[in-house]
């Protein structure tokens, strides 16, 4: 994903940051802090820093609890949601790191102030700045991430190029692909729902008590309707058909289009569904 690569030139920056500070303090250091300095300047770094770190959690939980709202009102955006939801957990895990880090780091270094070891403060001083810098790019990008207008978008596509046959293949038809699918979805509900709403015959009502796809795919296997493999077909149809219509790139390969005809014609005949 972008974001990825976003992550990746903060690490690479940081390092670069952490050769160059280190090669100016042994070669010619630029500024020289004081008792004081020290004191003032590390207590107060650690204090911003848990700041900022507890206002990107509870941002992150609202985050998280609006996610959730969104699956609730479109169960096709499950997959798309669980995507972003490690995204964003594994961005907190390195702030969390980061942050942590940089506390025990300011707090080291107000011990070391009065000790005699002034050459190892001078080193762990270095330490914290680089330690501090990381924590700020690293919280700066969540932030940018969690703000970008584009961020389901960039989900999906990550979904679709997952799961589909083919991504420079020729390409197929996307009308024929959804029309497969939107058949398979009919009667999925039709079928499915029936089993747990036996007292609904018509599909008008069932339709009012939706199942999610998934779910009704996992019944009709456990009810021996499908076997394993199109168990397996259909989970990764429902996860392609999700990527496209929530993705930047709305397209699909000629095996794309194969793959989903192969499928509507497997459920048929494990349904015994008669072509009209």
């Amino acid at each position: 994903m972008k974001e990825t690569r976003i992550e990746k030139s903060n690490f690479i920056l940081l390092i670069i940051i952490t050769i160059v500070t280190f090669t100016i303090y042994f070669i010619n250091p630029i500024f020289i802090l004081n008792e004081n300095q020290i004191l003032y300047l590390f207590s107060a770094a650690s204090q911003v820093i848990a700041a900022i770190f507890g206002l990107i959690i509870t941002g992150y939980i609202f985050l998280r609890n609006e996610l959730d709202r969104k699956y609730e009102r479109d169960e096709s955006y499950q997959e798309i949601i669980t995507i972003l939801k490690e995204e964003y957990f594994r961005l907190i895990s390195i702030i969390s790191s980061f942050t942590v880090t940089s506390i025990i780091l300011c707090f080291l270094n107000i011990v070391l102030e009065s000790s005699a070891h002034k050459s190892i403060l001078d080193i762990t001083i270095n330490i914290t700045g680089i330690i501090v810098i990381g924590s700020l790019l690293f919280i700066v990008s969540f932030i940018l991430k969690i703000l970008s207008p584009n961020s389901f978008e960039f989900a999906s596509e990550e979904l679709r190029r997952k799961y589909t046959t083919n991504e420079n293949g020729e390409r197929g038809s996307l009308e024929d692909f959804l029309k497969n699918y939107n058949e398979i979805e009919y009667i999925l509900q039709k079928y499915g729902s029936s089993l747990l709403y036996e007292n609904l015959t018509d599909y008008e009502s069932i339709k009012m008590k939706r199942i999610p796809n998934r779910k009704l795919v996992t019944i009709l296997t456990k009810e021996n309707k499908f076997d394993n493999k199109l168990e397996s077909d259909l989970l990764k149809l429902i996860s392609l058909r999700n990527g496209i219509v929530h993705g930047l790139n709305p397209t699909i390969s000629n095996e794309d289009e194969l793959f989903s005809e192969n499928v509507k014609i497997k459920v048929r005949e494990s349904l015994n569904v008669n072509n009209n």
